[in-house]
């Protein structure tokens, strides 16, 4: 018989939990979806008797393994709790999440397990199986009160809790404001959890991002890294920030636990990236051991010849579970989908944390290898010519021996200590490493009939970086106002090297593509060997409070940062500094949310971005000259309403960045230029009916040139930003099939611009994928079986256009796993 023992943390008044749970499930009518709801009752549960009349406390024990549950919910309670392991094999507790007495709390939490908690003299909780002949249950005991859903965490350095369906957390980390629930926050984020991207089997951060109709991935079936646009503006892989910093690479989705998705400008919340981006940013939260034992591993396939498997180990240690270890293993090789195209991965995570009572520590240590032969890559358009079809899905125009292999190392440490229950400190820190070479043929299409123009190249390069960041969090009350503030520093330090050796020049065509031997590049430098070629310093501090009344039915949002960014080009060949840039930028941000029932949140912010400022160009009077950072604005105004079962999130915004441009008449570069987004998002996410889930959304998109050189493109859309971005995913438990598990997304873009002139454009597109899982047990071992398919049609399109360049899309791809929990 093995004892849980665990102390609880002191709770703060503040609690997360105050809005009941009706037992009967509204159903959402998601006009842009075409889903029509249903009703789906919830009955309550009666368990056996326990002693009433508890202290009432803050509860948040997701669905999971009986065992898992009662581990979570003791630290929580802080409650002795006699388990016997016979009696709780292979058991699941619907979990419990609210504001109840331990007694009624421990009762939901076993509902429907056939067991019974008994509580002795001393307090200890012991299980027993719920038989005729306990005693009987007074009526008072009888019924379960309504439970209360809450998105924070009742033990600090939790997780929010996934919503209903557990594809979507019920909140996320909002840069400096921390953790907050996803109906508390004035901003568009949806955090994927770890069991989605399982179930669909994700292999880089833009296969979750299909999911979500307000991102697109500018290099599909790149599972390295991608760019992606988002709100009519680029976010570039290099910003996605790794367990809340900037500058470090994640080892892969295999490590993570959340990835979070957020839409809009977010300077204040982020602060400046290594490049800057102002149509969203991403952040990797990397995963924790659990409190219950982890062994899984996984081997699978994915077409037409890779194999692979992985294994996610956890383990937790010491008094309390206190210590806690979690290793993430990767390795696949073999032919893709695509003509003559190899893929090899190999990753390794460690994840090391302590949690006290009132210290919490983390490790992460990661390496990752991604080596790619013959990979896809982007294709520049010339101007003039109607733009030609794609050819067949799968075809390949990149030379035989062209290849990209990725490096990447890094650490990230991070302390957080609670010096009163209302007042902590914390602190982080972490480096990279990362190497690319790539030997390859940039292209440029030339005309309709599919012509192309090669110059063969070898591009070494590297990217070193380092950062930390450090402040201080706190809540208090100044008469009816609750605060909940922060104060943080950080600091980002970018070196980079980068070679670029152009070999020879050929021609092929895109139909009929030409190869060539390899050309030599021997006495070449590698990435290790380049010199280095840039710097960035980037630092800045930031403030924010929260301020709430009316028991946080109406929160303001208050704050700004300051940012300053350094940075300088030198010479590869003398290493003499060639240009450099000293300039900063301050950042206000507010955001309001309203509480206008407990399931509605009516939800406003006004918040601006920040990118690096340019460089005058070569032929401007003022070549040469260095502006100031760029600072968009951006207004934004919606509803969300959590129907229980199903939350949607409905937004409207508009996003103005300013551009520089050369006077046609002065010569004068300046900062006049500027593109403004309107928009329209639409997210749902949630269980829809017993064993029915949805996930994705849609994004109307208006995006202009509004002030361009001499006028000329004034009112032209802007390139790669399609007018309407649509996401619909399903899925459905089989009920004739317990176990089985069946799924279908569409993913619909619109047609997109390719020239700031409006002059050439690709025609609109839309994916298939399916799915399929099983769940079972083989020997006792709990089993599932998964099967993926992507593009199932095996449509072949231009999947995205941006910046004067095409990519074309991935082939039809096939992967299957089975992955067993020991």
């Amino acid at each position: 018989m093995a004892v849980v023992r665990t102390r609880s943390f002191p709770q703060s008044s503040a609690t997360g939990g105050r809005y009941q749970l009706s037992p009967v499930a509204l159903a959402l009518l998601c006009v842009a979806l075409g889903t029509v709801g249903g009703l789906a009752s919830g009955p309550a549960f009666a368990q056996g008797a326990m002693p009433s009349g508890e202290q009432r406390r803050s509860f948040d024990v997701p669905a999971g393994t009986l065992d898992q549950a009662l581990s979570r919910f003791g630290r929580q309670a802080g409650a002795q709790i006699a388990v016997n392991a016979e009696l709780t094999n292979g058991l699941r507790s619907p979990g419990v999440s609210g504001t109840l007495s331990v007694n009624d709390a421990l009762r939901s939490l076993l509902a429907g397990t056939g067991l019974e908690a008994l509580r002795d003299a001393n307090g200890e909780y012991t299980l027993r199986k719920n038989t005729a002949g306990a005693p009987p249950a007074s009526q008072s005991d009888a019924v379960l009160p309504p439970v209360t859903v809450t998105a924070d965490s009742a033990v600090p350095g939790d997780l929010p809790q996934p919503y209903a369906g557990g594809q979507v957390a019920r909140g996320g980390r909002v840069g400096l404001l921390g953790d907050r629930n996803f109906m508390d926050t004035p901003f568009n984020l949806i955090t994927y959890t770890a069991q989605v991207m399982r179930d669909q089997q994700t292999r880089s951060v833009a296969d979750i991002a299909d999911n979500n109709p307000s991102f697109r991935a500018i290099y599909p079936g790149n599972d390295a890294m991608t760019d992606f646009v988002v709100r009519g503006n680029k976010v570039k892989a290099l910003d996605a920030a790794y367990g809340g910093l900037y500058g470090l690479m994640s080892p892969g989705v295999e490590s993570l636990e959340r990835i979070e998705l957020l839409s809009g400008a977010n300077a204040l919340l982020n602060g400046l990236g290594p490049v800057g981006g102002v149509g969203g940013s991403i952040n990797q939260v990397p995963k924790r051991a659990g409190d219950a034992p982890l062994t899984r591993l996984s081997t699978g396939y994915v077409s037409d010849a890779q194999w692979g498997v992985q294994a996610d180990v956890g383990r937790r240690f010491g008094q309390d579970n206190r210590f806690g270890i979690r290793f993430n293993g990767v390795y696949s090789d073999g032919d893709t989908a695509t003509d003559r195209q190899k893929k090899r991965v190999a990753m390794g995570a460690l994840a090391l944390d302590y949690r006290g009572d009132r210290l919490r520590l983390s490790a992460d240590l990661g390496a990752r290898r991604n080596d790619s032969d013959s990979p896809s890559r982007t294709t520049f358009v010339a101007p003039g010519f109607a733009l030609p079809a794609p050819p067949r899905s799968g075809r390949n125009w990149q030379q035989p021996w062209s290849y990209d292999n990725v490096n990447s190392r890094t650490v990230a440490l991070r302390g957080e200590f609670d010096i009163t229950p209302g007042l902590t400190v914390f602190a982080a820190a972490g480096g990279s490493r990362f190497e690319e070479s790539q030997l390859f043929s940039n292209s440029q299409l030339q005309s309709s009939a599919g012509k192309l123009l090669q110059n063969q190249v070898y591009w070494p390069l590297y990217r070193n970086s380092t950062t930390a960041e450090a402040g201080i969090r706190g809540r208090f009350d100044t008469g009816p106002v609750q605060h909940r503030w922060t104060v943080t520093a950080s600091t980002l330090r970018v070196r980079n090297g980068i070679l670029l050796n152009t070999l020879a020049q050929t021609s092929t065509n895109i139909y009929a593509p030409v190869f060539i031997g390899q050309p030599g590049i021997a006495g070449l430098r590698g990435p290790d060997a380049v010199p280095q070629t840039g710097s960035a310093d980037i630092s800045g501090v930031a403030v924010a409070d929260t301020l709430s009344v009316l028991q946080d039915r109406v929160q303001l949002t208050l704050g700004v940062r300051q940012q300053k960014v350094k940075s300088a080009n030198y010479s590869a060949t003398t290493g003499a500094t060639s240009s450099s840039y000293d300039k900063s930028a301050t950042t206000p941000g507010v955001g309001l949310v309203v509480r206008a029932s407990e399931r509605v949140s009516v939800y406003a912010n006004y918040i601006e971005g920040l990118q690096q400022g340019p460089t005058a160009t070569a032929g401007s009077v003022n070549a040469g000259q260095i502006f100031a950072p760029y600072v968009s604005k951006q207004y934004e105004a919606g509803v969300k309403v959590d129907f229980g079962g199903i939350a949607t999130t409905l937004g409207v915004y508009q996003l103005k960045t300013p551009n520089g441009l050369a006077n046609a008449t002065t010569r004068v570069y300046s900062v006049d230029g500027e593109q403004r987004t309107r928009g329209i998002e639409l997210n749902s996410f949630g269980e829809l009916a017993t064993g029915v889930r949805l996930l994705g959304g849609l994004a109307l998109v208006d995006a202009k040139q509004t002030r361009t050189a001499g006028g000329t493109n004034d009112g032209r859309q802007v390139t790669g930003a399609p007018k309407v971005q649509l996401n619909l995913g399903a899925e459905w438990d089989v009920p004739q099939a317990p176990g089985l598990t069946l799924s279908g997304r569409a993913i619909h873009t619109a047609s997109q611009y390719v020239d700031t002139l409006n002059a050439q454009s690709i025609p609109r597109w839309t994916r298939y994928d399916v799915g399929a899982r099983y769940r079972t047990s083989w020997s006792g071992v709990p089993t599932t079986l998964r099967l993926n398919i992507q593009n199932l049609l095996n449509k072949s399109y231009w999947a995205s256009a941006i910046d004067g360049y095409l990519v074309q899309s991935s082939p039809r791809s096939i992967q299957l796993s089975a992955t067993f929990d020991f």
